[in-house]
């Protein structure tokens, strides 16, 4: 990630953004369908909305973002959940192979990520992935983008609107 966008969301988070408390509702939906328990990543978790929905379904949940303004307030909300926050790049970031039940990417969209997020799945595992398409913003993906990254996945939700991606898949 650049450095111009980190600084911009730390400022933005230092400033007293907190973001939504309740997860997205494509996490809802996905949770019906993956696995129970085990191990969850959170990409771009921000305040810890959903690492923290999914820390509470029994999860243990590894969080990632680069801003530590968003780290210390998802660390507030979390409380005693048991999340591991991480302040990292995630053009840089690593992930286990094969250690997540699940995978959550939402509103955050770097290509480079995709595969890192396919190969942390556990087979079985689920990845729950929505973003604003480009267009509406410099980052989102393009037509085609979702199910060239995520073709190797078993397609469980795959909708588009005009301001919104959606994706579910799980790892054969």
């Amino acid at each position: 990630m650049a450095e111009e966008d980190r600084l911009r969301w730390e400022r933005k988070y230092a400033g007293g953004h907190r973001g939504p408390a309740e997860p997205d509702p494509l996490l809802r939906e996905a949770l019906a369908v993956a696995p129970a328990g085990g191990r969850a990543l959170d990409v771009a978790c921000g305040s810890g909305r959903h690492a923290i929905a999914l820390a509470r379904r029994g999860f243990r949940v590894d969080a990632f973002d680069v801003a530590p303004a968003a780290l210390r307030e998802a660390r507030i909300r979390a409380g005693p959940a048991p999340v591991r926050f991480v302040e990292a790049d995630l053009d840089d970031a690593r992930f286990e192979p094969g250690a997540y039940a699940v995978a959550v990417c939402i509103d955050f969209t770097a290509e480079g990520l995709a595969p890192r997020l396919v190969e942390a799945l556990a087979p079985g595992g689920v990845l729950v992935y929505a973003a604003r398409p480009r267009g509406l913003g410099r980052f989102g993906p393009r037509p085609g983008d979702v199910e060239r990254w995520f073709g190797a996945l078993e397609r469980l939700v795959a909708r588009e609107t005009a301001d919104r991606v959606e994706f579910v898949g799980r790892r054969r």
